[in-house]
C-alpha cells in the first residue's frame, strides 16, 4: 500500500501547492492593499482551492488509504493530515461558493473599515491611542464604542457562516463545525475543557487581586470614578485582551524614536536566527486601505516567508512585530527536504507557541538592557514591577482566552441565539468587567478571528502554554545565562527540535520529544501565579 499511498499523493500534491500558492498571493495583495479586484482575486483562489478537495472520489480513496497499513511513517502522516485539510472543506457546489463569498467579505469589510470617532474617521492604531493617553471618559468612551462599529456590519455574515461550517460538520458525522474542528485539528474537546476549567479555577484569585489592584490605579486617573465603575473603555485594548502599563512600568516611551526593525534583528541575531531577508519582503507600515492587523505568511514553503505589520515606535508594536517574526523564523526553518504536506510548523499552536516566547521579551529585564538599549539603574528599579506586570499581562491574556474559546463554542451550538447577551455574560464571568449599561449590540462581531480564522483561538492558550515549557527547558539547561537573549543555544534548540521537524509528528509528541513533557499545567501557570501571589505577599 505505500506504493499506491505515494503515487497518489504525487498526482495530488502539486495541485494543492499551486492552490497555496496562488491562494497566499491573492490573500497577501488583498491584505495589503484593499483593492475590489484583488478581494475578487482572494475570492476566485478560495474558491478553486474548496472546489478541487471538494472531489469525492480523491476524497474517497485518500480514506481508504488512510485506513490501510502503511509502513512509512512519513507516508502516514501525510496521509492523516490530508485527510484532516480535506474533511474540512465542503464538497456541495453552493456550499463552497456562499462560504468563499462570506469569508471575503468578512475579510473585506475588516481590511477596510475605519472607525469613526466625532466625525472624525480614524485608524485601530488611532483608536489605541486614545484608549492609551486620552482621559477625556466621554471621548473614550466614543473611541470604544466606535472600534465595535464592525461587528454591526459582519455580525448576519459570521451567523450565516457559521449555519454553513454547522451543515458542513453534520455531513461528515460530527455535532457541530466547532467538534469537528478541534477534532480534525488533533485537539480533544473534553480534554481542552477540562484543561481550561484547571486554569480557570487556578488563576480566579491571583486574577481578581491584580485585577482589583489594577482597576484601583486606574479609576484614580479619573475624577469621582470608584473602581467599581469602571468599562471596557477605561482599559487601554478595546477588548481588554491586554493589561494596561498600571505597576509602574510604562515601556513605551524607551520606543520612541526607535527603528523596531533593528531591535528585532538584534533580538534574533542573539539566537543565530536571520530575520532580515523575511523584514525585505514584508510590509511593515500603515497606509490607507491596508489591514490593520498584523500576521505572518508562508507564502511557499521554499523560503518566502513575509509578516505584515503596521509599525508604531511603542512598546505593543515591538512586541507585535517579535511575536510574527517568531511565527516567521519558524517558517523559514523548516527541514525543505520534507515532503511539501509537511513542510510547515507541527501544529498551530506550535508556532504561537514561539511568536509568544518571542513577544514575552517585551517584558524582560534582561532583553531590555542588552538589546533594547534601556539603563541598567532603570531596569533594576522596575524590575519587581515589570514581574507584577507581566504576570498581569498573561492572566489578562489567559482571562481573555477563556472569553473567545467559551463564546465561539456555543456560537456553533446555536448561531441565531441572542449573542449579544451571551457576549457580556462570558466577558462578565472570566474577564471581570460590566456590560455597559443597556447596551445591545453584536460587539462580538467585531473580533475578526470569528468570520476569518474560525477556531482558533484555542491555539494561542496552548501556544503560550508550549512557550512556558519551551523557555523552561532553556533555562534548566544551563548552557547560557538567559534561556534566550544573545543565546546561540537557544536557537539551536528551536531550529533543531521545533522547526526542522515540521509537521513529522503529533504536537504533543513533539513537545514531549523538545521538552521532555507533554503538557503541563503547572508549567505554565506557576510562574505567573507565584509571581502574583508574591506580590500580595500570601
Amino acid at each position: 500500500m505505500d506504493q499506491e499511498a505515494k503515487a497518489f499523493l504525487q498526482e495530488w500534491v502539486p495541485q494543492w501547492e499551486h492552490a497555496d500558492r496562488r491562494l497566499n498571493e491573492a490573500y497577501w495583495n488583498a491584505s495589503t492593499t484593499g483593492e475590489k479586484k484583488h478581494e475578487e482575486a482572494l475570492a476566485e483562489a478560495l474558491r478553486e482551492r474548496m472546489r478541487m478537495m471538494a472531489d469525492p472520489e480523491r476524497f474517497e480513496r485518500l480514506a481508504t488509504l488512510r485506513k490501510a497499513e502503511i509502513a512509512d511513517p512519513l507516508l502516514r502522516r501525510q496521509l492523516t493530515l490530508l485527510y484532516n485539510e480535506m474533511a474540512m472543506n465542503p464538497s456541495d457546489p453552493r456550499q463552497i461558493e456562499e462560504m468563499a463569498r462570506l469569508q471575503t467579505e468578512i475579510e473585506g469589510a475588516f481590511v477596510r473599515f475605519r472607525a469613526e470617532v466625532e466625525g472624525k474617521t480614524v485608524t485601530e492604531n488611532e483608536i489605541r491611542e486614545i484608549l492609551r493617553t486620552d482621559k477625556d471618559p466621554y471621548k473614550r468612551k466614543k473611541a470604544w464604542r466606535a472600534s465595535k462599529q464592525i461587528g454591526v456590519v459582519v455580525a448576519d455574515s459570521i451567523r450565516r457562516l457559521a449555519e454553513l461550517r454547522n451543515e458542513l460538520a453534520a455531513e461528515r458525522g460530527f455535532c457541530d463545525y466547532y467538534h469537528m474542528s478541534l477534532t480534525l485539528n488533533e485537539i480533544e474537546e473534553e480534554e481542552l475543557f477540562t484543561a481550561l476549567e484547571a486554569i480557570r479555577s487556578r488563576t480566579d484569585g491571583p486574577y481578581a487581586d491584580l485585577k482589583k489592584e489594577m482597576d484601583a490605579v486606574l479609576a484614580k486617573q479619573y475624577p469621582n470614578l470608584r473602581p467599581e465603575g469602571l468599562r471596557p473603555w477605561h482599559y487601554t485594548d478595546p477588548f481588554f485582551q491586554e493589561a494596561p502599563p498600571v505597576f509602574d512600568v510604562d515601556l513605551d516611551s524607551h520606543f520612541r524614536d526607535r527603528k523596531l526593525e533593528e531591535l528585532a534583528v538584534r533580538t534574533f541575531g542573539g539566537m543565530g536566527l536571520d530575520v532580515e531577508d523575511i523584514l525585505r519582503r514584508s510590509d511593515l507600515y500603515e497606509r490607507d486601505g491596508k489591514s490593520q492587523h498584523a500576521f505572518c505568511l508562508d507564502m511557499d514553503r521554499r523560503g518566502d516567508v513575509r509578516v505584515l505589520c503596521n509599525l508604531r515606535p511603542n512598546a505593543k508594536w515591538m512586541e507585535i512585530l517579535l511575536h510574527e517574526l517568531g511565527h516567521a523564523v519558524y517558517d523559514a526553518n523548516v527541514d525543505r527536504d520534507l515532503p511539501y504536506l509537511l513542510r510547515r510548523y507541527a501544529h498551530i499552536a506550535t508556532t504561537e507557541a514561539v511568536a509568544m516566547l518571542m513577544g514575552r521579551l517585551i517584558h524582560d529585564p534582561v532583553w531590555l538592557i542588552e538589546v533594547a538599549g534601556i539603563s541598567e539603574s532603570w531596569v533594576a528599579e522596575k524590575e519587581a514591577s515589570l514581574r507584577k506586570q507581566s504576570a498581569l499581562a498573561m492572566l489578562v491574556f489567559i482571562r481573555w482566552c477563556l472569553v473567545m474559546i467559551h463564546f465561539e463554542r456555543d456560537l456553533y451550538r446555536n448561531p441565531t441565539g441572542d449573542l449579544d447577551t451571551l457576549w457580556w455574560d462570558y466577558v462578565e464571568r472570566f474577564q471581570f468587567v460590566p456590560r455597559p449599561e443597556g447596551r445591545r449590540a453584536p460587539d462580538w462581531a467585531a473580533k475578526i478571528h470569528l468570520g476569518t480564522s474560525p477556531v482558533y483561538y484555542q491555539n494561542y492558550l496552548l501556544g503560550e502554554w508550549m512557550a512556558s515549557q519551551f523557555f523552561h527547558a532553556l533555562q534548566s539547561s544551563g548552557e547560557a545565562s538567559h534561556p534566550l537573549v544573545n543565546n546561540a543555544h537557544a536557537g539551536s534548540f528551536l531550529r533543531e527540535r521545533i522547526f526542522r521537524p515540521g509537521a513529522r509528528y503529533h504536537w504533543q509528541e513533539l513537545l514531549k520529544q523538545a521538552t521532555g513533557e507533554r503538557l503541563n499545567v503547572e508549567r505554565f501557570l506557576e510562574p505567573f501565579v507565584a509571581e502574583s501571589d508574591e506580590a500580595e505577599g500570601k
